[in-house]
């Protein structure tokens, strides 16, 4: 099985696109943001009600427009009967996978029984429900997803941080990171209970525009936990997400060491000690992302 924490490397920063937008082929094919890895097409929270029909028209011919691409393309569906219907589409080959919205014990199971079927789709669940803040239910649904049919192909788990916000009647307020919220708790507890098992997970998403300091300061703390694969709101974001994801020098000098078969199983370097079989999965991540996104 693939190390899921790499997969998610490979997605970078995730451009959210409501599936209203025009442009979704061009985006969609690379074109328009160099350097774009990955996005999702969202037929969910981003788009109203009324404004649904439009959305799937939208992206219903947008779909066969798209060309082969390095971009990897997911869809939000709004719900399991969406996701019946978007199934249906002319173009589905060309998507990569969906981002299950609301993912839980209670909506899971309708899901998973269309897209067993589907077995070329990779899958990105939201945790984005009361049930997150519940540890019990944390750890049901974490035996649920390890014993699923879908277990392999979950590249990873999202935190929905803005529903978790709105589950408590809250907002982020400005100049704080998610962790300086009462989100931080949550995002730890979520990590400890996932990460063990083998899930990765994407970094919560950044809503504020016009705030880059704040957003890097983040991306700091994301890094430290080791969440990857930030949602990006606006393009201009992609840059500055991707800057983060590079490794120091000494980080890959580390790595590279660690991952010598000629080192000892527990050797000092850079005045810490290292132990191979402890920093393994570290080292390999921090190579990763060093052929991924280069050096700072």
């Amino acid at each position: 099985m693939p190390d899921p924490a790499l997969s998610l490397l490979r997605l970078g920063s995730t451009l959210y696109m409501p599936a209203l937008r025009p442009d979704l082929a061009e985006v969609g094919n690379g074109s328009k943001y160099p350097g774009l890895r990955s996005l999702i097409y969202c037929t969910g929270d981003s788009v109203l009600e009324r404004d649904l029909p439009q959305a799937l028209d939208t992206l219903a011919e947008a779909l066969p427009r798209l060309e082969p691409a390095a971009v990897k393309r997911f869809i939000r569906p709004r719900n399991p009967e969406i996701l019946s219907r978007l199934l249906k589409f002319t173009g589905m080959e060309k998507i990569s996978g969906f981002v299950i919205p609301k993912a839980d014990l209670r909506t899971l199971p309708a899901y998973c029984t269309l897209l067993e079927p589907q077995t070329r789709f990779s899958l990105m669940l939201t945790l984005e429900t009361e049930a997150v803040f519940d540890r019990i239910s944390l750890h049901r649904l974490r035996s649920f997803l390890v014993h699923s049919p879908l277990r392999e192909r979950i590249t990873a788990l999202r935190i929905g941080a803005q529903d978790l916000l709105s589950l408590m009647g809250l907002r982020r307020e400005p100049g704080v990171t998610i962790y300086e919220t009462p989100l931080g708790f949550i995002i730890d507890q979520i990590l400890t209970v996932f990460r063990p098992a083998g899930f990765a997970l994407a970094a919560p998403v950044f809503e504020y525009f016009d705030d880059p300091g704040l957003l890097r300061r983040e991306l700091e703390t994301d890094i430290s936990r080791g969440l990857y694969g930030k949602a990006a709101l606006h393009p201009a974001q992609l840059e500055i997400i991707s800057a983060a994801y590079k490794v120091s020098r000494e980080d890959l000098e580390a790595a590279r060491a660690v991952l010598d078969p000629d080192r000892p199983a527990v050797f000092r370097l850079q005045d810490r000690m290292y132990e191979k079989t402890v920093h393994w999965r570290w080292a390999q991540s921090m190579k990763q992302r060093a052929e991924l996104y280069g050096l700072r």
